[in-house]
């Protein structure tokens, strides 16, 4: 049963399916259910603007809703039931704007927020090194942790790679896969929410389910007692966890004794300093976690990867060619590295796994785990 209502509270959200232009399927189209959407300046497309979910007017309001822009405003009404890159002008400035559903990495950059966000390249490189594989022919339900849902960029990361599991369930089955994202700030929990359900209309909202403990652990302890209140012997039902606080180091022993065996714990630190911080005390409390790496995401580089700007350009011709061409100037191709874009990211990841959990005889004989 688990899961059941989160996942009919999501289909709620879904749109009753519409004919539209071209393969007949609402989902291709932009309504007042899809959340967030891009506008982009087709004179500057580096300008973009993300705006809030769209609706319709009210009779009770006296200005229909719009997006304020830097090149005039833009009613909803000219986005609503428009195809993604669709052309629409402001209606005070006659500007012209592209609009479409926003990328993750768009997303994760203009949405709104209380927390600073693992930004889309670094969060999908985080979740990258936990390798998560999941085998719908296990009859298991495959349990995640998340600890910080802060902006919710990473809880994006991480229920993209498992809705996969979800995405072919009838409505009233229970999930083969779940995130539990956790936060004591409610405040920043809020924004994750709000963004993990903004972003391509909810498409995965219903793999993840919000908690907000005083710490990790505490969640984590009632879930195991939950478990040994029912009678079962197996207390570990983490398939992976990924920490993201400021003292990672002191929810590692509960965290362990939660993942099941080989599954990975992923720490996302911003300083290098606090990933010895969880290896000291991995080793001082003789946590059944094994080290396998430690790497760092450099500032800037968007995942290891380097964005150029490529564009036509009118060049002048020099006298020579000039007189050979018959004409000033001539097309031709500016490549070079984009600058100007702000630095952001960078951090440093620390991946373990658990260990086998070793066994021992009690005094009659019998084995321990």
């Amino acid at each position: 049963m688990q899961g059941k209502t989160a996942r009919q509270t999501s289909i709620q959200r879904f749109l009753a399916t519409d004919k539209c232009g071209g393969c007949g399927c609402k989902r291709h189209m932009i309504d007042g259910y899809a959340g967030d959407v891009l506008l982009r300046d087709v004179r500057r497309p580096s300008l973009a603007i993300l705006s809030g979910p769209l609706r319709l007017p009210t009779d009770t309001e006296g200005k229909p809703p719009s997006i304020c822009t830097h090149r005039g405003e833009v009613r909803h009404t000219a986005i609503l039931n428009a195809h993604p890159r669709t052309l629409v002008k402001s209606h005070t400035a006659g500007a012209t704007f592209v609009v479409t559903f926003p990328t993750l990495e768009e997303y994760v950059n203009f949405s709104s927020r209380k927390a600073t966000p693992i930004y889309a390249f670094d969060a999908a490189a985080t979740v990258s090194l936990a390798d998560i594989h999941i085998d719908e022919r296990e009859h298991t339900v495959f349990e995640f942790l998340e600890a910080g849902t802060g902006h919710g960029s990473l809880t994006l990361a991480i229920a993209r790679i498992i809705h996969a599991a979800n995405a072919n369930l009838d409505k009233n089955a229970p999930r083969k896969a779940v995130l539990h994202s956790v936060d004591r700030d409610k405040d920043h929990a809020t924004y994750g929410v709000k963004n993990l359900r903004e972003f391509r209309r909810g498409l995965c909202a219903a793999d993840v389910d919000f908690h907000a403990p005083s710490t990790p652990s505490e969640y984590l302890q009632s879930r195991l007692e939950s478990i040994r209140d029912h009678g079962e012997s197996h207390t570990a039902f983490l398939s992976g966890a990924f920490l993201d606080l400021p003292s990672p180091e002191l929810e590692v022993e509960v965290v362990a004794r939660c993942l099941k065996t080989d599954c990975p714990l992923v720490v996302f630190a911003p300083s290098i300093t606090q990933i010895v911080d969880v290896i000291e005390a991995v080793r001082a409390k003789n946590v059944q976690l094994s080290m396998c790496k430690v790497v760092e995401l450099l500032p800037g580089m968007r995942g290891s990867m380097r964005e150029w700007d490529l564009q036509r350009a009118v060049v002048r011709n020099p006298p020579d060619r000039k007189e050979k061409s018959g004409s000033e100037s001539q097309e031709k191709w500016v490549c070079r590295p984009l600058v100007g874009e702000r630095i952001v990211g960078g951090g440093f990841v620390a991946v373990f796994r658990k260990k086998l959990q070793k066994t021992r005889r009690d005094n009659a004989g019998q084995i321990e785990q």
